[in-house]
């Protein structure tokens, strides 16, 4: 077989799949010790939706908007769908173990502003150190399209990151709250 031409749309071909698929997934885990009981830890536990504190610019920038709710009761299987400017996303909680563990897996992500990253499940660990000290981790595990891997992958981190500090320092400011 000849090699593409300029302005051949054979070379598009070629490339195309490699740029579009996904990376294999990423897992962040990010911890902050909190002063608490791990059942007002329990209590205060919130997804980016459901904050009433703005997010900082580089979420700002990068994420689409939440449009702010309440993902209601955890129950195993339960299904929300969770509303953007731009789109959606649905998770479904795997797994419940109050006060100890909340996962969720996402079963659909439409969002106009993904930058090419899909989120594929996350997390909340409490675990109590002693009667007043909680240690609360989130997990994000998510796949990317973006390429060169080298560069994006050092920007989704971070970003990434700053998601779950912002998620963690508000769970804290409403466990202390409480």
């Amino acid at each position: 077989m000849n090699p593409p031409t300029t302005g051949s749309s054979a070379a598009l071909a070629t490339v195309q799949p490699a740029a579009t698929a996904q990376s294999p997934p990423l897992t962040l885990v990010t911890h902050l010790m909190i002063a608490a009981s791990a059942d007002r830890v329990w209590n205060s536990l919130q997804f980016y939706e459901e904050l009433d504190v703005p997010p900082p610019l580089l979420l700002r920038l990068f994420l689409p908007r939440p449009i702010p709710a309440s993902a209601g009761t955890a129950e195993i299987g339960r299904e929300t769908s969770l509303h953007y400017a731009g789109g959606h996303y649905a998770r479904r909680v795997v797994r419940l173990e109050p006060p100890r563990s909340l996962e969720f897996d996402v079963i659909e992500q439409r969002l106009a502003q993904d930058r090419g990253v899909t989120l594929l499940r996350g997390a909340y660990a409490l675990r109590p150190v002693d009667l007043d000290h909680t240690d609360l981790s989130i997990t994000t595990v998510y796949s990317s399209r973006l390429r060169p891997r080298w560069l994006w992958q050092s920007v989704e981190t971070a970003i990434c990151r700053r998601l779950q500090r912002h998620l963690l320092a508000a769970i804290a400011k409403r466990a202390l709250q409480n």
